[in-house]
């Protein structure tokens, strides 16, 4: 893995760090306190932002895409999560969606909406979660039968990023118990087509970040809106192949966001009169900081490398997320020391980074499973059912 980022790269993280402090650093506070992104807000910033290659960076050009690579997507994701992490959470799964369809789709299905990326009014989410189907996604419980042109889908997801504002999502459901995995399959759901009702779930981080529970009733989907027939259980690992890799980016910018505030703080900040900077106990959690992120980010592009290639990298997507996650966690937490009263204030980021930070070892599977899939590339032994 080369570690130097390409002249592109470089020009590209400073053009959209000098932008995301200019144009979306001043609104984060008021947006937070808001609670989760409405619709509109949410394709207003999409569309500011996608000229850098967000949204459609996975995308071929003949659908408007950038065609950027995995690695480069990452720094986007970085960049965006040290302004503001929920955004590069909306941001990401409203990409992911495009780019399910992209791996995956039918050339007809293809044509009728990926040309709908570009305009980034369009708003997408992958529903896999259910209340009994978390970590174990082979037992999801959502199904999917066929009745003459349409599939009839029944169940509950939840926390399903972007749920409340999507235009449409991918379903994973069971169209055949018996097979197992192979009888699971994603299907598109188009809400003005195949209507389905969203409650709004409110967490203890990312909170402009919507995060739904959807409902589906006697749901009838146009049989043509069924995807790659039995994969949908390998398309879900796939995809956290890649989720997994960009949540530890996430959590990465995150915690460089903790570190850059707790580093001016300490710069600033007179204490027995000398700077807070100059006690050897600030310094040597600022190091810890600083040394904890670089590792989360080194492990996360290391997996995104290995996807540039064409490598399968499960577990080291899984120790990414496990490892960049908690680091952010330890890392926000001593920029909340350092910050001392101050850090516990909404008047400075530091909290909101905490309890960002935190929320993140959980979706895409908690930290512990993430050691339970490395603990079994390393011993052999299977620890779970």
């Amino acid at each position: 893995m080369d570690f130097d980022l390409t002249e592109e790269q470089k020009m590209l993280k400073a053009n959209v760090r000098n932008f995301l402090e200019k144009e979306i650093v001043p609104i984060v506070d008021e947006q937070e306190k808001k609670g989760p992104l409405d619709k509109e807000t949410a394709v207003s910033l999409i569309q500011q932002l996608m000229p850098f290659g967000y949204l459609i960076g996975f995308l071929p050009e003949e659908y408007g895409g950038l065609v950027l690579d995995y690695k480069t997507n990452g720094i986007l994701v970085e960049e965006l999560a040290r302004a503001w992490g929920s955004l590069a959470g909306t941001l990401f799964i409203a990409a992911a969606f495009w780019w399910l369809l992209n791996e995956a789709g039918n050339p007809e299905q293809k044509e009728r909406l990926l040309p709908r990326a570009s305009a980034g009014d369009y708003i997408g989410c992958l529903a896999i979660t259910e209340p009994n189907a978390g970590s174990d996604v082979a037992g999801v419980e959502t199904t999917a039968i066929l009745d003459g042109e349409n599939y009839i889908i029944n169940g509950t997801k939840t926390w399903i990023s972007n749920g409340s504002i999507a235009d449409a999502a991918f379903i994973l459901a069971t169209t055949d118990k018996s097979l197992g995995p192979l009888g699971m399959s994603f299907f598109l759901v188009e809400r003005d087509v195949s209507p389905f009702a969203a409650r709004e779930l409110h967490k203890l981080g990312l909170r402009s970040f919507p995060t739904s529970e959807l409902s589906f009733d006697d749901c009838p989907v146009p049989k043509a809106n069924l995807l790659d027939p039995g994969s949908g259980y390998e398309r879900t690992m796939a995809f956290f192949d890649v989720s997994r890799a960009m949540v530890g980016a996430n959590s990465t910018g995150i915690a460089q966001a903790a570190i850059d505030a707790s580093i001016k703080y300490a710069q600033d900040r007179t204490q027995f009169g000398r700077q807070l900077g100059s006690f050897q106990m600030i310094q040597e959690m600022v190091v810890d900081m600083i040394a904890e992120t670089e590792a989360g980010r080194l492990l996360s592009f290391r997996a995104l490398d290995m996807l540039d290639k064409g490598e399968k990298c499960r577990w080291q997507a899984s120790l990414a997320k496990a490892y960049a996650t908690e680091a952010a966690v330890r890392t926000t937490s001593k920029a909340i020391q350092i910050h001392g009263a101050m850090g516990l204030s909404e008047e400075y980021p530091v909290e909101r980074y905490f309890r960002d930070a935190r929320t993140l070892t959980i979706p895409d599977g908690t930290t512990q499973m993430q050691k339970l899939i490395i603990g079994r590339r390393a011993l052999g032994i299977k620890a779970f059912v």
